[in-house]
């Protein structure tokens, strides 16, 4: 086995492969339904060239040229792919740097009439996220720190609660994108079907979500000289065990921390 043919046979594997994930991300802005046809091209197709042009030029151990080449590609892939979903989103950040007033609840929330809802029998929490179906609320409880906090997941139809959380805190984020609830208790992450309230059943979760933090850069964090920064976005990648794919979605998101509300879109810090 020489060496000219095996790097030339690597060579066209990953450039085949690096192609196949530009069209996707690039080109085609990472369709969900295309991503399974697209990672056999990725994944199985790019290595298969280069483990078949080398063996093909190989005068002697075939099986051995072919499994090599077709291991080093796809292990540039495997590396490729943790780079995209897993170490760049970790630099697409924005944080909201939280004031000096929201540190705790002194009275009972009073939340904006825009982001007060009522919950029948249980009282008024904050509107956290909602679309035409449905809404993320929580209820919060101010009488006593950290401030438990109760999220309901409601068909605003007929105020039915689909889904209820509850949380030691209340550092909770949250926003709905495509049938999904997004929700955050300051790092930890849960999907939820927002029709029925049901989690989302998946395999494999890649997000670059930082929660609270004493710095608006989690991955080069300096020194927080006491600030505290809050992350209103997120980019999220999902696979569910029904065969949908959520590939990179970024999404700005609500939240809560203390006594404030954060616009996800606007930045606006809002006390309730």
């Amino acid at each position: 086995m020489h060496d000219a043919p095996v790097a030339k046979g690597i060579i066209c594997g990953i450039l085949f492969s690096c192609i196949a994930g530009i069209v996707y991300i690039i080109l085609l802005h990472e369709p969900g339904f295309l991503f399974y046809p697209f990672a056999v091209l990725f994944f199985l197709i790019g290595p298969l060239i280069a483990g078949t042009t080398v063996a093909a030029r190989s005068p002697e151990d075939k099986y051995r040229a072919f499994f090599i080449s077709f291991g080093a590609v796809f292990a540039a892939a495997l590396l490729l792919f943790f780079i995209t979903y897993a170490v760049l989103p970790h630099f697409d950040r924005t944080s909201v740097q939280l004031p000096e007033y929201c540190n705790g609840f002194d009275i009972s929330p009073h939340p904006a009439p825009t982001l007060a809802y009522e919950l029948p029998g249980t009282g008024t929490g904050v509107l956290l996220a909602g679309n035409e179906q449905t809404a993320v609320v929580v209820v919060i409880d101010y009488t006593k720190a950290p401030y438990p906090g109760t999220v309901f997941v409601v068909n605003r139809s007929d105020t039915r609660i689909l889904r209820r959380m509850d949380f030691a805190d209340d550092t909770i984020i949250a926003t709905i994108d495509s049938g999904i609830v997004y929700l955050y208790h300051d790092k930890t992450g849960y999907l939820i079907n927002a029709r029925t309230g049901a989690p989302e059943e998946t395999f494999l979760k890649i997000d670059n979500y930082g929660g609270l933090s004493g710095s608006d850069r989690p991955v080069l964090a300096g020194p927080s000289e006491g600030r505290r920064y809050l992350e209103t976005s997120a980019v999220i990648s999902s696979w569910s065990t029904d065969g949908t794919v959520r590939s990179r979605t970024r999404l700005a998101m609500n939240a809560l921390a203390y006594n404030c509300f954060v616009n996800g879109e606007t930045g606006e810090i809002v006390e309730i």
